[in-house]
């Protein structure tokens, strides 16, 4: 019948099917098959709904470009089929960590086409202007490029390390925290609202320095004019009121804000003087970073970046922390390798974060502990620290392979205790293969706790408490009016928290999208009244699989 219609309007007739029905339709003639195989409005369209039409800008009617779009186009539903695998994977695991380098996902890694195109699809899914919908694949592909980000960074730090440059150190261990805490600027390379031109600025600065620079001026005159610039005229200051603040430890938000600790202004100091020829060593000083410098007398002198550059004597060092009783000791004023600095400003940023990362405070910790492992793999404290912290979110991370301080036999203890806390994890997420008549509310509803007064949405339930007694005894279990002897619910928060809750204290309340960051692990879309809950939920709910 087709036969007989002209060709574009069986096109249009076309461009209604999904493509799995146009596929099927290529194996029933020859006449469907070369009609479908060569049409360039077909594949334009297909292409452009998955995102893909701007990978390349020569689309031209021939075979050739029309089959490398095809390929395209079946990596890309590979792609997704690998998020959604990955959605099941992950489901019982506290926090998501997605590894690159496992079997499964190492060919994005190995082919550069893939790569590019892997990137630019989970950024336009990102990037979707429907917010509601594809929840799940927007998580795995947020998580996805944050692996692929921080895997770009190694390899840069690692170049970087070898020239010895402590300031572009510095930066990539602040793109490190930035991709760690979600922030799109940097897991999507474009410019975030708040920026500063990094290197202009430095440049500025030293352009500045060297015409108030007289000849043959001594290395105390030079460092005067820095002490000038850098605070009085640029305005950097010490952050004393917010001292512990994660974005003192990075340096292009140093530079933004005009203030920060003594690590960070030293190493903008330290890059400062290094433009303008000076020779200074940095001094992993304890409580107190430093440098330091050989005077015009050949005497070894400290500067305290911290209070504008001011220069110390040893024993006047040794009163910067009195309450310490810092001993004077002579490896406390040795110069210290960039490396050491980064250890420094990594592991300021992982006390920092206990109190002031809202962000998925674990997420952000580990990744922390991640770049540690290739920072410092010989850091047995910083491993064991690692290998605990994993083991109480039951998750395993492989990236703890990169700690050459691990013996073997210590790797197979920690796999079998993973392995243990996950499978005892899994058991709290038993298949339901029916909801019980007094289970009154549903998965996906979104309703409102009584005594809180926060809004959340349902993504598993128990017919009664299932946590242990002290967890019992602590929440004040015995003060409900049914105790622990009533359904418990287990539900996202919109203060991004997870809670357990007994049904008395919940509420229906007027439907509302939870933002919550592991919102897409459990739902596939927000239709407006419910959360969808995703085929990895409904392989624990099974009777979901019915809507």
């Amino acid at each position: 019948m087709h036969r007989d219609l002209p060709l574009e309007l069986v096109e249009q007739i076309f461009l209604r099917l999904p493509l799995s029905d146009l596929v099927r339709l290529t194996t029933l003639s020859t006449f469907y098959h070369d009609l479908i195989h060569h049409s360039h409005l077909l594949w334009t369209h297909h292409l452009q709904k998955s995102g893909l039409l701007g990978l390349s800008s020569d689309i031209q009617n021939s075979p050739n470009n029309l089959n490398k779009f095809k390929r395209l186009y079946g990596f890309v539903k590979e792609l997704e089929e690998t998020l959604e695998t990955l959605s099941h994977d992950h489901l019982h695991s506290t926090i998501i960590e997605i590894d690159l380098e496992t079997d499964q996902l190492q060919s994005y890694l190995q082919d550069p086409e893939k790569r590019e195109i892997a990137y630019r699809h989970l950024s336009s899914l990102l990037h979707s202007s429907n917010k509601f919908t594809n929840l799940t694949q927007k998580l795995y592909a947020r998580y996805f490029l944050v692996a692929q980000t921080q895997l770009g960074i190694i390899q840069d730090l690692a170049s970087c390390l070898r020239s010895g440059s402590v300031f572009e150190g510095s930066l990539l261990v602040s793109r490190w925290v930035g991709a760690s805490l979600g922030e799109s600027s940097i897991i999507h390379n474009i410019k975030p609202t708040e920026c500063i031109p990094v290197h202009e600025t430095i440049e500025s600065i030293v352009n500045q320095c060297r015409g108030l620079i007289v000849p043959s001026a001594t290395i105390e005159a030079v460092l005067s004019v820095i002490n000038r610039v850098l605070y009085q005229d640029f305005g950097l200051k010490k952050n004393v009121d917010n001292y512990y603040d994660v974005e003192n430890n990075r340096v292009d938000r140093v530079l933004y804000k005009k203030t920060g600790i003594p690590i960070t202004i030293a190493i903008i100091y330290h890059e400062v003087a290094s433009r303008l020829g000076l020779t200074l060593s940095l001094v992993n000083f304890p409580r107190h970073f430093l440098l330091s410098f050989e005077s015009s007398t050949g005497t070894t002198m400290y500067i305290d970046c911290f209070n504008e550059g001011n220069i110390l004597s040893r024993g006047q060092c040794l009163g910067l922390c009195p309450i310490s009783m810092i001993a004077d000791k002579d490896c406390y004023f040795e110069s210290t390798a960039p490396a050491n600095v980064l250890e420094r400003l990594i592991r300021n940023m992982n006390f920092a974060q206990v109190v002031h990362v809202s962000y998925n405070r674990a997420f952000f910790a580990l990744n922390l502990y991640k770049l540690l492992s290739y920072l410092a793999p010989n850091d047995y404290e910083s491993a064991v620290h690692a290998m605990n912290f994993s083991l109480d979110l039951r998750i395993k991370c492989n990236f703890l392979q990169k700690f050459s301080c691990i013996e073997p036999d210590v790797w197979s203890k920690y796999c079998r205790r993973v392995s243990q806390a996950s499978e005892s994890l899994k058991n709290q997420l038993r298949v339901k293969r029916s909801k019980p008549s007094h289970i009154k509310f549903n998965i996906g509803s979104v309703m409102l706790h009584k005594r809180y007064n926060y809004t959340c949405v349902l993504y598993g339930w128990d017919e009664r408490c299932m946590m242990n007694e002290e967890w019992q005894v602590r929440m004040g279990i015995a003060s409900l009016e049914f105790q622990g002897n009533q359904p418990y619910y287990r539900v996202l928060a919109d203060d991004d928290s997870e809670r357990y809750v007994a049904q008395e204290n919940l509420l229906g309340t007027r439907s509302v999208f939870i933002n919550h960051g592991d919102v897409g692990k459990y739902f596939s879309l927000y239709d407006g009244e419910r959360f969808v809950p995703n085929s990895a939920l409904k392989s624990v709910y099974t009777y979901l699989q019915k809507d």
